[in-house]
């Protein structure tokens, strides 16, 4: 698969909330039932390199303003190329030249476009599982009108395709009607207040399909404005049709899509950083974006969005099993129990029916091809199997959701039994048959410290789920396999003459280089001990390594280091995250927070609030193929902040709660707003001041057992206060 500030604030409801009402030609959507301030992150210089987007559960539009922006209703591509311009004194002015600033917040994407005697703000939104994107324009000041280029497209995302496609004017309509000849897809883009128009040509021997196409708009009068809006609806599946979806869109409240990012029930966390407090919470509000329903392959997570680089793919806008893991990781940390048990499902639901195996990876357009059958790219990843069980043990750990282990125990148990199918009966640790793939995909080795690490995690996970379901047996059989596997995991990839950890191995048998994801593997899997993990720790936190932007996927020491390549030297925000939460847990407090810390400008290097896949290793741009929107970026960022800074853990079937912060030596506060266990909601506000720190709990639900674990300076232990909280609030302190 693996193929810095600027002003941000926040506002209540405003015009996009409660557009002026377009009475002359549409009904205005209805204002929300409670209004409340949405982030909103503004860019004054959105003209190159900043990538701009806004998600619907069906439907996606997104692109840099310089190269013009593609529409999506998943799986169908309906438009790229999307510009505007401005029609002013019988010329054609490109908006591009005028466009000011840009806003995004978690409904849509507003740019704004100033010149002389007018300003247009062009608001772009999807909304709920409608298969349609739409455009609204405000304009103020002198009167122009608005012509829209774009190069129609309906096309199926990449592998599948659609032929024979079809351009006419559908005047009811108003707007340009795309199909082909069976009308079983088909693409409208319309608005009531187009006027002239390209003529479309079907003529087979005088024109080409996906030539740039026009709409011109003239804008009447809403209140003391001028508006306009423009519709791009899709139909891909019975029942559906591009008309209705029009009107639906035009009509659509913005009650469901604001409930999916209300803050109030959600964690929040609040430090003393401004802009760390903001990219966590966009952090989490790109989490959410990541959710889509595809009607014929369910919902879940995607693993990002980017440019589709000419290809009908914008960039990871699919599934991954592997990057959804990563995703409900943090929907877990951050208490989304039933989004992570959503992601959890939709995974099993496309297990490999005869081995169990964990599928790798589905295009949006897998519904309409044997995807399995015919492409190489679903069952290919054999770590995913191992990580699957791993995660799941955390949701039952956090969440005590027994019925969705009953229901899905067969499932799990033969994902279980695919990762004893890879052990080699002489170690047991696993190896990566031939036609399969670990987590590198480069080099393809044989077998990876880090697939060995994930497996002693995945067993020790099993027997914690084999005792949920009451299986004794099987729970003794996991351990002890996950007991056996560390032993073995020294023996083979700790090489002491050389004093490092090796990667893995290739099918020659050749030893891999030492990489930080591996170093870090054999520090959580256990495999090393105290003097070796501080070694490695102190190495990772070396010039060779760590860069002001995060950490290098290799040392620039290494023979085969490159700044620009995509897994030999780059810096990979997930790598980096994962890092960082690793030195939280080995009690390396300082140099974790820095390491974390130098990921909260990635919220601001390209797409306003996301983050991007990997940097370079050299300076902190994005690598050149880097997705702009990665999704498990983010998750992990934010996984790294409650689990490893915050030390937060959640034991449902125990009612208990750990809370063991590690905050920057400079950070004086943290508050931390509900924390879910279980059916109730806990706050924690932490204050630390002249050598004593104090914690006041309020707790909103049942009684449970509090872990507080405080520690000091150097390398003392901390210190742990247990205390049984009731309802209402609690002060402890602690030395």
């Amino acid at each position: 698969m693996r193929h810095w500030p600027i002003r941000a604030r926040c506002f209540l409801a405003g015009w996009f909330l409660s557009w002026p009402a377009l009475s002359a030609f549409s009904a205005p959507p209805p204002a929300p039932p409670d209004v409340q301030a949405w982030p909103v992150w503004s860019i004054e210089q959105p003209r190159e390199n900043r990538y701009v987007s806004t998600h619907g559960l069906r439907a996606f539009a997104g692109g840099y303003s310089e190269d013009g922006l593609e529409f999506w209703t998943f799986p169908l591509q309906l438009v790229s190329n999307y510009r505007l311009a401005f029609v002013m004194d019988g010329r054609n002015e490109d908006a591009l030249v005028h466009l000011a600033s840009a806003e995004v917040d978690p409904l849509g994407v507003t740019r704004r476009y100033a010149g002389p005697g007018f300003t247009v703000r062009e608001r772009i939104e999807a909304r709920g599982r409608h298969p349609g994107v739409i455009v609204r324009y405000q304009l103020e000041g002198r009167p122009i009108e608005l012509r829209v280029r774009f190069r129609p497209s309906l096309n199926l995302m990449w592998p599948a395709a659609v032929g024979g496609q079809e351009l006419a004017w559908d005047a009811k309509a108003n707007g340009f009607l795309i199909s082909e000849p069976r009308k079983r897809f088909r693409a409208l883009v319309a608005s009531p207040q187009a006027t002239t128009h390209s003529e479309p040509s079907n003529d087979r021997r005088g024109s080409e399909f996906g030539l740039p196409l026009f709409v011109q708009l003239a804008p009447q009068p809403c209140g003391a404005q001028r508006c306009a809006e423009l519709v791009f609806a899709g139909q891909s599946e019975p029942g559906e049709d591009v008309h209705a979806t029009m009107a639906a869109l035009q009509a659509a409240p913005i009650d469901d899509d604001a409930a999916r990012f209300r803050r109030d029930a959600q964690l929040r966390i609040t430090t003393p950083d401004a802009e760390a407090n903001r990219a966590l919470q966009w952090a989490q509000i790109a989490l959410e974006q990541a959710w889509t329903c595809n009607a014929r392959l369910g919902c879940g997570l995607v693993a990002g969005y980017g440019p589709s680089h000419g290809a009908r793919r914008p960039q990871y806008a699919w599934y991954f099993a592997g990057d959804g893991l990563v995703g409900t990781r943090a929907l877990i940390h951050e208490g989304r129990f039933e989004r992570a048990a959503e992601e959890l499902a939709f995974i099993l639901r496309y297990q490999h029916p005869g081995n169990g195996m964990i599928w790798h990876e589905m295009s949006q357009s897998a519904g309409f091809l044997d995807w399995a059958g015919d492409y190489p790219y679903m069952y290919v990843h054999v770590d995913i199997a191992f990580d699957f069980i791993s995660v799941l043990g955390e949701y039952l750990h956090a969440s005590g959701d027994q019925a969705f282990l009953r229901r899905h125990w067969p499932a799990i148990l033969k994902a279980y039994r695919y990762c004893l199918s890879t052990l080699d009966p002489d170690d047991g640790l696993p190896r990566v048959p031939a036609d399969k793939m670990s987590a590198n995909e480069q080099d393809r080795l044989t077998d990876e410290l880090t697939l060995s690490a994930a497996w002693v995690e995945a067993a020790t996970a099993m027997s914690r789920l084999a005792d949920a379901q009451a299986d004794t047996v099987l729970a003794g059989q996991a351990i002890e396999a996950a007991r056996r596997a560390r032993q073995s995991l020294r023996t083979r990839y700790r090489d002491e003459a050389g004093q490092r950890w090796i990667s893995g191995f290739t099918h020659a048998g050749k030893a891999g280089e030492s990489t930080s994801p591996a170093d870090l593997a054999a520090i959580r899997s256990g495999a090393a001990n105290t003097a070796e993990a501080e070694a490695t720790l102190r190495q990772l936190s070396s010039p060779a390594y760590l860069t002001p932007w995060g950490l290098r996927s290799r040392p620039d020491t290494a023979a085969d280091y490159d700044p620009e390549a995509y897994a030999r030297g780059s810096v990979w925000g997930l790598g980096t995250a994962m890092a960082a939460e690793t030195l939280w847990r080995a009690g390396q407090a300082e140099h974790a927070a820095a390491l974390w810390r130098s990921l909260v400008p990635w919220a601001d290097a390209d797409s306003p609030g996301h983050m991007h896949e990997v940097m370079r290793g050299d300076r902190p741009e994005p690598q050149r193929e880097s997705v702009p929107e990665q999704t498990w970026t983010s998750a992990a960022f934010l996984s790294a902040a409650i689990h490893g800074m915050l030390g937060l853990d959640v034991d449902a079937r125990a009612k208990r709660l750990r809370f063991a912060p590690q905050a920057p030596a400079d950070w004086h506060r943290l508050d931390i707003e509900d924390v879910r266990l279980g059916e109730g909601r806990v706050d924690l506000r932490w204050r630390r001041h002249e050598g004593r720190t104090e914690l006041e709990v309020e707790n909103r639900g049942a009684p449970f057992l509090l872990v507080w674990e405080q520690r000091g300076g150097g390398d003392a232990a901390p210190h742990v206060i247990e205390r049984r909280m009731a309802a209402g609030k609690t002060r402890l302190a602690a030395p």
